[in-house]
Protein backbone atom coordinates (compact mmCIF):
# COMPACT_ATOMS: atom_id res chain seq x y z
CA UNK A 1 0.00 0.00 0.00
CA UNK A 2 2.82 2.35 1.03
CA UNK A 3 4.50 1.36 -2.50
CA UNK A 4 1.53 2.10 -4.56
CA UNK A 5 0.75 5.78 -2.43
CA UNK A 6 4.09 6.63 -3.31
CA UNK A 7 4.01 5.48 -7.29
CA UNK A 8 1.03 7.54 -7.53
CA UNK A 9 2.85 10.76 -5.72
CA UNK A 10 5.21 10.17 -8.13
CA UNK A 11 3.10 10.13 -11.38
CA UNK A 12 1.28 13.19 -10.54
CA UNK A 13 4.39 15.00 -9.32
CA UNK A 14 5.95 14.24 -13.03
CA UNK A 15 2.75 15.66 -14.79
CA UNK A 16 2.99 19.01 -12.90
CA UNK A 17 6.93 19.05 -13.68
CA UNK A 18 6.11 17.54 -17.37
CA UNK A 19 3.25 20.76 -18.20
CA UNK A 20 5.63 23.49 -16.54
CA UNK A 21 6.29 25.58 -19.42
CA UNK A 22 7.03 29.17 -20.24
CA UNK A 23 4.84 31.71 -21.22
CA UNK A 24 5.85 34.57 -23.40
CA UNK A 25 3.96 38.14 -22.65
CA UNK A 26 3.92 40.74 -24.94
CA UNK A 27 2.81 44.30 -23.28
CA UNK A 28 1.87 47.22 -25.43
CA UNK A 29 1.37 50.52 -24.89
CA UNK A 30 3.71 51.32 -22.88
CA UNK A 31 3.65 55.15 -22.06
CA UNK A 32 7.88 55.66 -20.65
CA UNK A 33 11.26 53.94 -20.29
CA UNK A 34 11.30 54.65 -16.59
CA UNK A 35 11.12 52.52 -13.74
CA UNK A 36 10.33 48.40 -14.67
CA UNK A 37 7.19 46.36 -15.77
CA UNK A 38 6.65 43.78 -12.71
CA UNK A 39 4.84 40.50 -14.02
CA UNK A 40 2.51 37.85 -12.05
CA UNK A 41 1.01 34.77 -12.94
CA UNK A 42 -1.65 33.36 -10.16
CA UNK A 43 -3.97 30.33 -10.82
CA UNK A 44 -6.47 31.20 -7.65
CA UNK A 45 -5.69 33.32 -4.35
CA UNK A 46 -4.06 29.58 -3.09
CA UNK A 47 -1.60 28.98 -5.17
CA UNK A 48 2.14 30.38 -5.58
CA UNK A 49 2.46 33.32 -7.89
CA UNK A 50 4.92 33.30 -10.93
CA UNK A 51 6.87 36.33 -11.00
CA UNK A 52 9.09 38.23 -13.68
CA UNK A 53 10.11 41.92 -13.88
CA UNK A 54 12.19 43.57 -16.55
CA UNK A 55 13.30 47.46 -17.32
CA UNK A 56 10.39 49.29 -18.82
CA UNK A 57 10.72 50.29 -22.33
CA UNK A 58 9.03 52.57 -24.37
CA UNK A 59 5.69 51.30 -27.00
CA UNK A 60 6.49 47.32 -26.35
CA UNK A 61 8.59 44.62 -24.23
CA UNK A 62 8.31 40.74 -24.17
CA UNK A 63 8.54 39.33 -20.73
CA UNK A 64 8.83 35.43 -19.95
CA UNK A 65 7.19 33.62 -17.26
CA UNK A 66 9.21 30.17 -16.64
CA UNK A 67 7.92 27.21 -14.94
CA UNK A 68 4.35 28.02 -15.23
CA UNK A 69 2.49 24.88 -14.06
CA UNK A 70 -1.26 26.00 -14.55
CA UNK A 71 -3.45 25.54 -17.50
CA UNK A 72 -5.63 28.00 -16.63
CA UNK A 73 -4.74 30.92 -14.92
CA UNK A 74 -4.70 35.18 -14.40
CA UNK A 75 -1.53 37.67 -15.52
CA UNK A 76 -1.60 41.13 -13.39
CA UNK A 77 1.03 43.47 -14.23
CA UNK A 78 1.59 46.82 -13.54
CA UNK A 79 4.23 49.75 -14.93
CA UNK A 80 6.39 50.83 -11.63
CA UNK A 81 7.52 54.21 -13.29
CA UNK A 82 8.56 55.41 -10.02
CA UNK A 83 10.85 52.20 -8.57
CA UNK A 84 9.00 51.79 -5.63
CA UNK A 85 7.71 48.32 -5.75
CA UNK A 86 4.08 49.54 -5.59
CA UNK A 87 1.12 50.00 -8.01
CA UNK A 88 0.55 53.91 -6.75
CA UNK A 89 -2.36 55.38 -6.51
CA UNK A 90 -4.04 59.46 -6.06
CA UNK A 91 -6.44 60.10 -3.22
CA UNK A 92 -9.83 58.39 -4.83
CA UNK A 93 -7.39 55.17 -4.70
CA UNK A 94 -7.32 55.53 -8.83
CA UNK A 95 -4.17 53.59 -10.08
CA UNK A 96 -1.89 56.35 -11.66
CA UNK A 97 0.68 54.06 -13.20
CA UNK A 98 -0.43 51.93 -15.58
CA UNK A 99 -1.84 48.45 -15.45
CA UNK A 100 -3.30 45.38 -17.01
CA UNK A 101 -5.11 41.81 -15.86
CA UNK A 102 -5.55 38.85 -18.79
CA UNK A 103 -7.07 35.58 -18.57
CA UNK A 104 -5.05 33.23 -19.65
CA UNK A 105 -5.81 29.48 -21.05
CA UNK A 106 -2.37 27.34 -22.09
CA UNK A 107 -2.86 24.62 -24.58
CA UNK A 108 -0.47 21.41 -23.44
CA UNK A 109 1.52 21.36 -26.70
CA UNK A 110 1.41 24.64 -27.70
CA UNK A 111 4.13 27.71 -26.86
CA UNK A 112 2.04 29.98 -24.63
CA UNK A 113 1.80 33.52 -25.96
CA UNK A 114 -0.33 36.72 -24.76
CA UNK A 115 -0.46 40.04 -26.08
CA UNK A 116 -1.52 42.65 -23.47
CA UNK A 117 -2.28 46.12 -23.62
CA UNK A 118 -1.20 48.52 -20.55
CA UNK A 119 -3.80 50.45 -19.25
CA UNK A 120 -2.80 54.04 -17.97
CA UNK A 121 -6.51 55.26 -16.19
CA UNK A 122 -4.46 58.89 -15.32
CA UNK A 123 -2.75 60.79 -18.04
CA UNK A 124 0.87 62.60 -16.60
Amino acid sequence: MKRLLIIALGLICCQTVVFSQEVKVEIRGIRSAKGSIMVMAQADSESKPVYAMLPAVKDTVTVILKDVPWKKFLVSLYHDENANWELDMDDKGIPVEGYAREKCKKEQDAPATMKVKIYYPVQQ
